[in-house]
C-alpha cells in the first residue's frame, strides 16, 4: 500500500500537490511576522465555572522551515527559504509589540506566543545572539509561549528560560500516543520520550502546552475518536497546562494525495465537537489542563435548511482563523 509509512522524502516529494499560487504567498520578508493578532484564552479550567481569561499576543513569526518534515504538517508554506537570518526576529518581536500597544493600549501583563512553524531553539530557526534581546522584549508578558520539539535545543530551552522575567512555556506537538501512527507521523518522538521531557520541564519550572490532532488517515473514525482522548489523558498524566486538539487537514501536498485516493477525510466540525463534550466531560480534566479546539482551516457547517436554499455544499463558507 503506496505511503504506508511514508519518509520524509515521500512527504517532501509531493509538495508539488500544493498549488503555485499558495507557493507565491510565501513570505520572503524576515523582518516583519506573517501575521499578528489579539485575543483572548482560558488560563484554568475548573467545571461548572467561567474560566478566567488572558489575553494574548500572537506572532507567527517568519523564520526558516522545520527539518522533521511531518507527515501532515503544512507549516512549511510560510516559512523562509533560507536560515533566518540575525536581528530578524527581534524585529518581527517590535512589529508585533506596536500592533499590540495599538490594540489594547496595554504595556504589560498577558501573553506572548512566538509560533515559528517550527523549533524555536534549533539555531537554523532562531540565531541564538538572539536570545537575549528576545528575552528583553518579551519582558512586558506574564507568560511566554514558543513551540519547540523535545529532542531539539534542550540545553538553549532552559537558559532561555532563566532569561525570561515571566513563565516559559513550551509548546509540543504530541499529535498522537497511537503505537502504528508514531513511525507514519514522522515525528521521531515516542511517548516514553516526551513523557521524560515533560518531568523536566517540570523540574525546571516550565509550563507545558500539548497540541493534539484529532482525525489522521489510517484510523477509523472510532479508532481516531478512542485515541485522542486518550492522547489527552497521556498528556494530561505528564503534566501539560493546555491541550489543544486540532483537525487534520490536506495542503501540504501528501495529505492531499492521500484525501484525493480517498484514504483521507478531514474530521467535521460535528465530530470535533463531539471528541471535545467527551473531554470536556471526563472527571481525569476536572481540575487538570485547559483545553481548546483548534478550528484552523476547517469551513463552516452551514444548516440543512443553508444549504438547500443556496445550493452550496457545506464548505463553501469562509473559514474561521
Amino acid at each position: 500500500m503506496l505511503f504506508v509509512k511514508p519518509s520524509p522524502q515521500e512527504v517532501l516529494a509531493s509538495r508539488g500537490e500544493v498549488s503555485a499560487t499558495s507557493l507565491e504567498r510565501r513570505n520572503r520578508d524576515a523582518n516583519r511576522p506573517n501575521s499578528v493578532f489579539v485575543e483572548l484564552e482560558p488560563v484554568e479550567r475548573h467545571p461548572g465555572r467561567s474560566p478566567q481569561m488572558t489575553r494574548v499576543l500572537t506572532l507567527l513569526l517568519a523564520s526558516s522551515e522545520c527539518s522533521l518534515h511531518c507527515s501532515m504538517c503544512d507549516l512549511w508554506r510560510n516559512t523562509l527559504d533560507q536560515p533566518t537570518p540575525p536581528t530578524a526576529l527581534p524585529n518581527q518581536i517590535r512589529f508585533g509589540l506596536r500592533e499590540w500597544r495599538e490594540q489594547t493600549g496595554h504595556e504589560s501583563g498577558g501573553t506572548i506566543k512566538l509560533y515559528n512553524s517550527g523549533n524555536f531553539f534549533d539555531p537554523r530557526t532562531t540565531p541564538s545572539t538572539d536570545d537575549d534581546t528576545i528575552a528583553k522584549l518579551c519582558e512586558p508578558f506574564d507568560r511566554v509561549v514558543v513551540e519547540n520539539h523535545p529532542l531539539i535545543g534542550t540545553r538553549r530551552l532552559y537558559e532561555f528560560a532563566k532569561r525570561l522575567r515571566g513563565k516559559l512555556e513550551i509548546a509540543v506537538g504530541l499529535e498522537c500516543i497511537a503505537p502504528r501512527m508514531l513511525d507514519r507521523l514522522n515525528k521521531r518522538l515516542r511517548p516514553g520520550q516526551f513523557f521524560q521531557f515533560a518531568q523536566h520541564l517540570k523540574d525546571a519550572s516550565i509550563d507545558l502546552r500539548v497540541f493534539l490532532i484529532h482525525g489522521l488517515p489510517w484510523l477509523a473514525p472510532a479508532e481516531a475518536y478512542a485515541w485522542t482522548i486518550l492522547s489527552a489523558r497521556f498528556a494530561a498524566a505528564a503534566g501539560a497546562r493546555h491541550i489543544s486538539v486540532l483537525p487534520c487537514r490536506t495542503g501540504n501536498g501528501f495529505m492531499d494525495r492521500l484525501a484525493r485516493e480517498g484514504r483521507f477525510h478531514p474530521p467535521t466540525r460535528k465530530e470535533m465537537q463531539t471528541v471535545m463534550n467527551a473531554l470536556e466531560n471526563d472527571s481525569r480534566f476536572d481540575h487538570g489542563p485547559v483545553l481548546t479546539l483548534d478550528t484552523w482551516g476547517m469551513a463552516p457547517e452551514l444548516p440543512e435548511s443553508a444549504n438547500q436554499d443556496s445550493g452550496e455544499s457545506p464548505t463553501a463558507g469562509t473559514q474561521d482563523v
